[in-house]
């Protein structure tokens, strides 16, 4: 094999193992978004809003992330599983800076809570963060 090949697997094996790490590690990446699909998310944020209730804190966790931990509620009567959350980075002016999305551990009970705990990357730019339900799946029966 010649040394260009073996600079390109080189370095697909480092991109894949850095993938898997990061998604090892809870740590997520930011999307970027178009006008279209920013619109499309705050639809979908408004639907959840009527299905649950998010209460949240975030702290800095020393080693270049944000821990932000709290309880989802559900409002409706309904379990849920396979729940995502949507985090938005605010600036002091309420911008979004930056958007993450990540999936919980815990289904939320029927008219009950269920606890999260997730990193982003510190962000200077971030004066708080937005924390809403995005997607989930509504649980057959609703009980849990």
């Amino acid at each position: 094999m010649d040394r260009n090949g073996s600079l390109i697997k080189g370095t697909l094996l480092a991109v894949m193992l850095g993938t898997g790490l990061a998604g090892a590690l809870g740590v997520v990446a930011p999307r970027t978004a178009s006008a279209a699909s920013l619109q499309d998310q705050e639809l979908q944020v408004n639907l959840a809003d009527e299905s649950f209730r998010v209460d949240s804190t975030a702290q800095p966790d020393g080693d270049g992330h944000t821990r932000i931990t709290g309880y989802v509620y559900s409002n409706k009567g309904r379990a849920a599983d396979q729940v995502q959350l949507r985090i938005a980075e605010l600036d002091a002016s309420g911008k979004p800076v930056a958007t993450y999305f990540e999936r919980m551990l815990e289904d939320v009970p029927a008219e009950g809570r269920a606890y999260f705990d997730v990193k982003v990357p510190a962000n200077s730019q971030a004066a708080t963060y937005e924390v809403n339900v995005y997607t989930w799946n509504t649980v057959e029966g609703g009980s849990m």
